[in-house]
């Protein structure tokens, strides 16, 4: 229903093998329309929830439960070595350290700036924004949501303004709240994917003409994730067994 509309699924198919007994993996997710919907009447129909239900539909031998959680609870049970893998992260140098990732699973959209079309004029030029201008002005104040990784590039420049006093973190499930918070000026400007503020907007006719996208300078129009699990023997154990193309 989602695919379509807000991304590209890449078939990524893990062949069945024998294991001793059945393992069980913890595939994180959380409330993000519309990559995964976990509440409500779309409930398990996100375009991320479709490319993992292909996955695990090739997995017979294991068992998979899917807790609901936040963005920082996955990613800290993976870096502690538990039996859970995310059906979509972000490649970064850092998390290479902790996790081991598959091919790429989805191919989505670059990410936007999120703001009020007021609020962001006078960081326009020819449609893009500069989001290292911005950080560098200090004058508007960034919403991040904690643990998101927005790829190496836009991650490259938040590292150079992480002590700013004009970064907000967020600990969020549903990006909802951020969009929200940016309507009600406790926050001037996030980063989301086009799907993501487009659902919002389609679900909130009201705040139309209140948010707008702005494409960011000097990032690739596309970006990918992949399977995310933890660098130890059962994590290796898996891929090794897997064959993912």
């Amino acid at each position: 229903m989602f695919t379509r509309s807000f991304g590209y699924l890449l078939m990524l198919v893990m062949l069945p093998f024998s294991v001793s007994a059945k393992d069980t993996i913890l595939w994180q997710t959380y409330h993000r329309p519309p990559g995964t919907f976990n509440f409500g009447e779309n409930k398990g129909q996100g375009f991320v929830q479709q490319s993992l239900q292909m996955i695990i539909e090739q997995m017979p031998d294991y068992q998979h439960e899917m807790p609901i959680t936040t963005l920082a609870r996955a990613i800290a049970d993976i870096k502690a070595g538990k039996q859970a893998c995310h059906p979509a992260l972000y490649i970064t140098p850092e998390r290479e350290k902790e996790m081991i990732f598959s091919n790429a699973s989805i191919l989505n959209a670059n990410n936007r700036v999120i703001a009020k079309p007021e609020k962001i004029l006078p960081f326009l030029n020819n449609g893009q924004v500069s989001l290292e201008k911005i950080l560098q002005q200090n004058s508007l104040i960034f919403g991040h949501v904690k643990n998101r990784s927005y790829g190496n590039i836009i991650d490259d420049i938040f590292k150079r303004h992480e002590h700013a006093e004009n970064i907000v973190q967020v600990d969020n499930i549903d990006l909802n709240r951020v969009f929200q918070m940016i309507e009600r000026e406790r926050v001037d400007i996030s980063i989301a994917y086009p799907y993501e503020i487009q659902h919002y907007l389609m679900k909130n006719p009201q705040s139309t003409g209140q948010l707008a996208a702005y494409a960011i300078e000097n990032i690739p129009a596309y970006n990918i994730g992949a399977i995310a699990c933890p660098k130890n023997a059962w994590g290796k154990k898996l891929f090794s067994k897997s064959t993912l193309y």
